[in-house]
């Protein structure tokens, strides 16, 4: 796969507040099938890696030179520079010239380590299987507030939207695929009114949609679309049919990276 990361600005990346799975961080060249290649920043992968470096130390503490990092994390001085002012701007470190100087851990706010701990996260599988945990656990909480708040509108905007899911698993496009099925879990937090609820919702469901970008871009694998896309109905089914239990199950079944794997007693 071609190295498209460094086509974003470091600026670009630190305003960028949508989905990993947006058609800004998705590319899927014409000369491949079945496959996707992962754009984004490489300035915001080494800032990653930075956070989870500073996470370690005490507040305060030296975590090494400019150089120093970027030879850990093998990175160009260029990229790292970036890397560097998104992870000062995030307040996890701090940067001091001169003699003595160098790169030291802030104490962020529990905000920002919150924030921290979900854009490190996209290439950790153990912060994945934590993500879905939680999602879990709050899936009751977001399908009671959907279907108190869903109206006839919002039915039919999820049928819309679900019909992009069809389009995308049968053209075998694995990228509108993803894009597809976030604009459905997009959709249905924001019918809710209970926005810390919604947006925590969506930021757990990005952290499986980033790590998924992380295994494609890793290992291109075969991928096999058609057990999410049956998840997805299911759970558009509950929520019409109104049927709390079965949309919960149906919340809690939804996994991108069931992608990577056929569904059970399917041949290969």
């Amino acid at each position: 796969m071609s190295d498209q990361r460094d086509e974003l600005t470091a600026a670009e990346v630190e305003g960028f507040e949508g989905p990993a799975s947006s058609r800004t961080m998705w590319h899927q060249p014409a000369d491949t099938q079945g496959r996707v290649s992962i754009g984004g920043s490489r300035a915001e992968v080494a800032a990653g890696q930075i956070s989870r470096l500073a996470a370690t130390a005490r507040a305060g503490e030296r975590i090494g030179s400019k150089e120093d990092l970027r030879k850990l994390c093998g990175f160009s001085v260029g990229t790292m520079n970036e890397a560097i002012k998104l992870a000062q701007a995030r307040g996890v470190i701090t940067s001091r010239p001169g003699p003595g100087g160098g790169i030291f851990a802030c104490d962020p706010s529990p905000l920002s380590r919150m924030n921290g701990w979900f854009r490190a996260a996209a290439d950790d599988e153990s912060a994945f299987a934590e993500a879905v945990q939680i999602r879990d656990a709050i899936a009751p909480l977001l399908v009671e507030e959907v279907l108190r708040q869903m109206t006839l509108a919002d039915q039919q905007a999820l049928e819309e939207r679900l019909w992009e899911v069809r389009r995308a698993r049968n053209s075998q496009a694995v990228s509108d695929f993803i894009w597809a099925g976030w604009a459905l879990h997009e959709y249905i937090a924001g019918i809710g009114k209970r926005q810390l609820l919604d947006t925590l919702y969506l930021s757990i469901m990005d952290v499986g949609t980033s790590y998924l970008r992380a295994v494609l871009e890793a290992t291109e694998p075969d991928v096999h679309l058609n057990g999410l896309a049956q998840v997805l109905e299911d759970l558009v089914d509950a929520l019409n049919r109104c049927d709390t239990d079965a949309a919960v199950d149906a919340l809690r079944r939804t996994d991108p990276t069931m992608i990577l794997s056929p569904p059970p007693n399917s041949p290969l």
